[in-house]
């Protein structure tokens, strides 16, 4: 988990290609997607983000949804997208990856439009405020981050070759807040881990550390969100204020009393089903399921590959099984889930993991449109991520077109029919 690796068919009109023309600075800025202007995508099934609305037309213009509307006459004088027989759902969210450039420009060929970055010094990421805010043409995601997470000297993801500030004796946790607020993070990552990653014993952040970082954090108007394993560490971290959970504990099935002090906290939890897939066996079914299909395999640039075929080089004391019981159990007694993969990791790669994420929701007992939700709806209001995540006039037009229904049949988030980042058709070839 959080592991530092070493690591078109769409006829464009006359005046689509006049605006690309137009467009061609912003491209240079921020990416190489086709710009597009106004046109339609008629006939296609609606899910919104929470629900499905049957079939209806999707103005797009500018960038952002103009209009939805449920039939009716199609507009004209503008290039319409046929979307019959086919679900148009809002742009994925991945909520927990880490950052690549080169590996970011795979997320939305795979209909991931924005990640959520859980660890990077915020050097790397160069004008990621500023694209996100842009409504110009781009072929990478959006990206909202942590930048580096709270651990102790020698602690989670120390010792690893990047150096980044610890949370040292005496210190107060909120001055450690504020200062990677300043950086430029987005919200607070806090590593909760007692075994490093060749099974070592470690030191880790204490009760009253937690306690002060998540509340300083929500002073600050932020969200903290909390790499865990284990549940005794994950109960640690509902009961002391955070925000939330970057993966579901995986180590012992989940008790009554931890259910309790789940719901209780009002905290969301990170499903990252797919990371715990990959760790838990070097073949993993549900992955080669997705990887293998006809409709996936021909869109897998040479960088998914690797990663998705780079094993884990220890084997970690996570269980894809048990990680899968307790997304269930905490499911039922109502904790809210998010779709994340730790895209980056070994074994799970940017863009395609999300399908293998959403399957794996299914198969850990939420409903299609529940697992839907988890990789729009829900990261959008987790993180306050206002203008995205739903199919409503005035939001931002990242959408994904499907061939199916997804809310009955999950896997055919596989089949994708279209992409569109900002409004602009991604080219989904490498």
């Amino acid at each position: 988990m959080c592991y530092f690796h070493a690591l078109r068919d769409h006829p464009l009109s006359r005046r689509t290609f006049m605006a690309a023309a137009a467009a061609a600075p912003f491209a240079a800025r921020f990416g190489d997607a086709a710009p597009a202007g106004p046109f339609v995508i008629a006939g296609a099934r609606i899910f919104d983000g929470v629900r499905l609305l049957g079939a209806g037309n999707v103005v797009v213009s500018g960038g952002r949804i103009r209009s939805v509307t449920s039939g009716g006459a199609v507009p004209q004088r503008m290039p319409v997208h046929d979307g019959r027989g086919r679900t148009l759902v809002p742009g994925l969210i991945d909520s927990h990856t880490h950052y690549s450039e080169v590996s970011r420009r795979d997320a939305p060929r795979f209909g991931v439009t924005t990640e959520l970055n859980l660890f990077s010094t915020l050097a790397e990421l160069g004008d990621f405020a500023d694209r996100r805010r842009s409504h110009a043409p781009t072929s990478l995601p959006d990206l909202w981050t942590a930048g580096t997470w709270a651990t102790v000297p020698g602690g989670w993801g120390t010792g690893q070759g990047i150096d980044f500030p610890v949370l040292q004796d005496g210190m107060d946790p909120a001055a450690f807040v504020d200062a990677r607020l300043a950086e430029g993070s987005d919200f607070l990552k806090i590593a909760l881990e007692d075994v490093g990653m060749r099974g070592e014993p470690i030191p880790a952040l204490s009760a009253a550390q937690v306690r002060g970082l998540a509340a300083a954090a929500r002073r600050r108007g932020v969200r903290s969100v909390v790499h865990v394993s284990k549940q005794r560490y994950a109960r640690m971290a509902f009961d002391n204020g955070v925000s939330g959970l970057a993966h579901v504990p995986s180590d012992v099935p989940a008790d009554e009393e931890f259910l309790r002090a789940a719901k209780g906290s009002g905290a969301f939890v990170t499903s990252t089903l797919a990371l715990l897939g990959a760790a838990t066996y070097a073949d993993d079914p549900a992955r080669a399921a997705v990887v293998d299909d006809p409709r996936v395999a021909p869109y897998l640039s040479p960088d998914q590959h690797r990663q998705l075929q780079t094993p884990w080089p220890v084997k970690m004391p996570w269980n894809v099984e048990t990680g899968l019981d307790n997304v269930g159990r905490l499911r039922r007694v109502g904790v809210p889930i998010l779709a994340g993969t730790d895209a980056g990791a070994f074994g799970v790669a940017h863009g395609v993991s999300m399908l293998v994420e959403l399957e794996s929701l299914v198969r850990a007992g939420l409903r299609p449109a529940e697992a839907l939700a988890a990789a729009t709806s829900g990261p959008a209001a987790a993180y306050g991520l206002a203008d995205r995540g739903r199919v409503l006039p005035g939001l931002r037009a990242d959408l994904v077109l499907v061939n199916g229904d997804p809310t009955r049949d999950i896997t055919v988030m596989r089949d994708v029919a279209a992409v569109w980042k900002n409004g602009s058709l991604i080219d989904r070839r490498f």
